[in-house]
């Protein structure tokens, strides 16, 4: 059976939210555990949003049936994207609660403002992804919350990354590699369509 339009979003959302549960029930219940469960859920939203991000980008250096099915669903694999990243919010929020300290101390202000705002970015395009809201916002209003948003997210993970790999760079230097991979590949495309 191949996965195709909301069924994507569904099955996606489902199952990452299905193994974060069944990790937490399985694990000591402490702050550890849930960052686990924070830092995988990162990693599921920049694949994702790789995917989403890059799609057009794949197809015109790739066309293979992957690519084209990746590029026929961006949508669909981009509402995963936002599903995943609230996922990964709900999380943050319990560990928040639960076990505040010494997660909100070591949170920078700056992180919450940036993070903030890229939530913002997600649930607006996440909620203009239909036709209908395509429709009434326009297509050159959609095209440009979507480009900025776009890169607007790119930024907040190579900085989340750039982080990261400062405090283990064994672990994270590979995804760091790879999202700015994802940049290049897009501008690739864009100068070389050009």
């Amino acid at each position: 059976m191949k996965l195709h339009g909301w069924n994507i979003t569904y099955w996606v959302g489902g199952l990452i939210l299905l193994a974060v549960t069944l990790f937490l029930v399985s694990s000591p219940w402490n702050a550890d555990s849930i960052l686990v469960t924070i830092r995988s859920t990162g990693r599921s939203s920049l694949f994702l949003f790789s995917l989403a991000f890059t799609a057009s980008s794949v197809y015109y250096f790739w066309k293979a049936p992957f690519s084209k099915w990746v590029l026929q669903n961006r949508r669909y694999i981009g509402v995963s994207f936002a599903a995943s990243h609230f996922i990964h919010l709900g999380l943050i929020t319990l560990v928040s609660v639960v076990f505040p300290e010494p997660f909100l101390e070591d949170q920078a202000s700056s992180q919450w403002i940036f993070g903030g705002i890229g939530y913002v970015f997600i649930a607006l395009m996440a909620l203009t992804s239909s036709d209908k809201a395509q429709y009434r916002l326009g297509m050159k209003n959609w095209k440009k919350l979507h480009l900025i948003g776009g890169y607007y997210l790119w930024f907040v993970f190579f900085m989340t990354y750039v982080k990261h790999t400062k405090i283990d760079p064994g672990f994270y230097t590979p995804f760091l590699v790879f999202t700015i991979a994802v940049l290049l590949l897009r501008l690739i495309k864009h100068f070389k369509a050009k």
